[in-house]
């Protein structure tokens, strides 16, 4: 990769309002390529009810889910980047495995930053001379020194922000993975770069209607038929829009030096 194309790449911003409009605008895309796939996770809902009376089936069953997700949710996503897609959206074979193995890097880069915040976190906490017993008893006047209390909570803030920053840039590595054709983990935090508060909105975008669905849901025995609609449709939105979404970001392609499009 040449330094121009580096450095054309990181003046690229995401617009999350156009990635849902490219999205919204493949869906019925995704679901002609990804209708065999969507509809067996739909299969495994009343699955996992017929699981319940056993704890090795219920282990197993959460397994197969697990892997049939990433499996599904892979293939969609290279229907949408328009990479190879898989018969009926599921993706099986090397696409799968270079997938799991960028998830299971980013993993173990996340696990070792925990690690070191909650060492850091704990050290400073040991040293800071404040009273345990009292913030056990939750009696906070004696405490200790309110500059002491700033100091950790600035530590405390910390510990909680580093991670989620870490976890949105590094959140599109399937779409970088699929899109480039090998496993793509800590480098996608350089296709992410400038882009936090853009992907952070779209997360929340994306997130925020599913569970307010699956709340009303919960409290109205519906559980089971909003699991169902959310596959079927905003599975495939999301998956949509994560894919414009790096296509917007992408600075490098596997066919050559050029860019790919956003959309």
């Amino acid at each position: 990769m040449s330094a121009n194309t580096a450095s054309r790449g990181h003046v690229r911003r995401l617009r999350p309002t156009r990635a849902l409009a490219s999205a919204l605008q493949g869906l019925p895309r995704l679901w002609a390529g990804g209708w065999a796939g969507l509809l067996l996770l739909m299969l495994m809902i009343p699955l996992g009810g017929w699981t319940a009376g056993s704890e090795a089936a219920q282990h197993l069953f959460t397994v197969m889910a697990v892997v049939l997700t990433l499996a599904v949710w892979t293939g969609l996503t290279a229907v949408a980047l328009d990479r190879d897609p898989p018969p009926g959206g599921v993706a099986t074979g090397p696409v799968l495995l270079r997938v799991v193995l960028a998830a299971v890097l980013n993993l173990i880069f996340l696990a070792m930053i925990a690690v070191v915040l909650a060492l850091v976190s704990l050290a400073i906490a040991g040293m800071s001379g404040l009273n345990l017993e009292a913030i056990q008893a939750r009696d906070w006047a004696n405490v200790g020194p309110v500059w002491q209390l700033g100091v950790l909570g600035l530590v405390g803030l910390i510990v909680l922000v580093v991670p989620l920053l870490l976890i949105v840039r590094l959140s599109l590595f399937v779409q970088a993975t699929v899109g480039r054709g090998h496993a793509v983990s800590l480098n996608t935090m350089g296709i992410a770069q400038g882009s936090f508060w853009a992907l952070m909105l779209l997360f929340l975008t994306l997130a925020v209607p599913p569970l307010a669905v699956l709340g009303w849901a919960a409290s109205h025995g519906l559980t089971g038929f909003a699991m169902v609609a959310l596959i079927g449709l905003w599975m495939p939105v999301s998956a949509g829009a994560l894919a414009a979404a790096y296509g917007q970001l992408e600075y490098w392609s596997p066919d050559g030096p050029g860019h790919l499009g956003g959309g």
